[in-house]
């Protein structure tokens, strides 16, 4: 009997040991779990098994779900609320070299030296990546470390990092628990300040955070909200070399709002020139006007889609303070080419002389040898609703803005088309010199009084 009582003990710690360091292990595969997003400049946020993989510019629901994307400068972060991590796997593509795991960045991350696989080792309920270009990821495998049953589990940190102007954070916990939190890098204690709702961070700050509950408690949280400090680009040209995602303050001088168009949904779309380019400010709600002339400064994140540059507006930030804005006189529009239109996105442009041809009577194009211009309705002006009055024909003068470049050809949004003007001579009239000599057949010069066949002005005509 003590044989057996003795063999059931060991049996009961065994299970108990295996218990203790069982881990679980969290797969994400593009066919199974997505997010919401298949393409850039939008946040995607997935999650499985109480794993969390939220990133500020990224596809997880892309190119037929064969992988997960995130582009160049994004910020992922991966939480869990199962457990500390301790363990993050990425098997990445290597299309033509590019898009490999190699890709991120973030302090105890490695990559394999094919760059297929790169893996994060370390225990923390909250890690981050920066990716330093696009990575795409077949498969993401997250290990959590086993959970002790009896330990309180450390609160979540979210807020968006890094920010500029200010930043919301807001901290969770256990159902029942207090949390006590600190901003100025000190360990938390139940003496630090108790969260009771979101607050405010207008500097650069390290929230730490402790969940309490039953006199037991968690270990600490932390996360580091970057506060960006905005430098000031001298015109648009510089504006769109900060690079995608990137924020600056914008000093325009000289420039105009070529074209103003609000959208069914409310989206206000405003173009704007100056004497390096031009760029749209997307969904801008600032209340520019077509025709004004701009000077001063104005806040934005630069970003593009379709190739398109824009400048979109900070919350809190952007503000047309330092920005003055008056009534100027009509936007004059840019000759260009269909060769020259990719190289002046978001410009008021005009083409003259040219033809409109059709494909299928859905899609309209303006041609000039290989090179090709999409005609578009894109502003939905009710003149342009038919567009099958263009008669291939015709020569027509083309005014709009050129709005995206997608697989390689640029599209213009209509504003105006007119039939072109023919300049030249109709009719030719010659001056008459009623006192010209005149000639009879045999080459004699004559007086007026002559009768019969004349000749004056080198034409020949009855005297009578």
């Amino acid at each position: 009997m003590n044989k057996l009582l003795r063999n059931a003990f060991v049996a009961v710690l065994a299970m108990v040991g295996t218990s203790v360091y069982a881990q679980t292990v969290v797969t994400f595969l593009p066919n199974e779990t997505k997010g919401t997003t298949d393409a850039n400049t939008t946040p995607d946020k997935m999650e499985k098994g109480g794993i969390t993989i939220e990133s500020t510019d990224a596809a997880f629901n892309a190119n037929g779900n064969k992988h997960y994307r995130f582009y160049q400068n994004s910020k992922t972060t991966i939480t869990s609320t199962i457990g500390n991590i301790t363990k993050v796997e990425f098997t990445c593509a290597t299309e033509g070299k590019k898009y490999d795991s190699n890709g991120f960045e973030g302090e105890g991350y490695t990559s394999t030296e094919d760059k297929k696989h790169g893996t994060w080792t370390g225990n923390a309920a909250t890690i981050e990546f920066t990716a330093k270009y696009q990575v795409r990821a077949t498969e993401i495998i997250v290990t959590v470390g086993a959970a002790n049953p009896t330990a309180l589990a450390a609160p979540s940190i979210d807020g968006v990092t890094p920010f500029t102007g200010k930043t919301t954070v807001t901290l969770s916990a256990a159902e029942g628990t207090k949390i006590y939190y600190t901003t100025n890098n000190e360990v938390p204690t139940t003496a630090s300040t108790m969260y009771s709702a979101p607050f405010e961070l207008t500097a650069t700050a390290t929230v730490k955070a402790i969940a309490v509950k039953d006199g037991k408690q968690s270990s600490v949280a932390e996360k580091t909200f970057t506060k960006e400090e905005l430098s000031v680009v001298n015109s648009i040209a510089e504006f769109k070399a900060i690079g995608k995602n990137k924020s600056a303050i914008l000093k325009l001088t000289n420039a105009k709002v070529l074209y103003a168009w609000t959208s069914n949904n409310g989206n206000t779309s405003v173009y704007v020139r100056d004497n390096s380019g031009a760029i749209l400010f997307y969904k801008h709600t600032l209340g520019l006007k077509a025709n004004e002339d701009l000077n001063g400064e104005i806040a934005g994140q630069y970003t593009e889609y379709n190739a398109t540059p824009e400048l979109l507006e900070i919350a809190g930030v952007t503000t047309i303070d330092k920005l003055n804005h008056v009534d100027g006189a009509v936007a004059e529009p840019k000759a260009i080419t269909p060769a020259t239109a990719a190289d002046n996105l978001c410009d008021l442009v005009k083409l003259s002389k040219v033809k409109i041809t059709t494909e299928d009577s859905k899609k309209y194009y303006i041609e000039d040898g290989e090179k090709k211009v999409q005609v578009y309705n894109g502003f939905h002006l009710t003149e342009f609703d038919d567009m099958t009055k263009f008669a291939a024909t015709e020569e027509y003068d083309v005014v709009g803005i050129v709005a995206s470049v997608y697989k390689g050809i640029p599209s213009i949004n209509l504003i105006k088309v007119e039939k072109s003007s023919t300049t030249g001579i109709d009719t030719i009239k010659a001056t008459q010199n009623e006192n010209a000599p005149i000639y009879n057949l045999a080459g004699q010069r004559v007086g007026k009084n002559y009768k019969g066949v004349v000749i004056q002005n080198g034409k020949k005509f009855i005297k009578k």
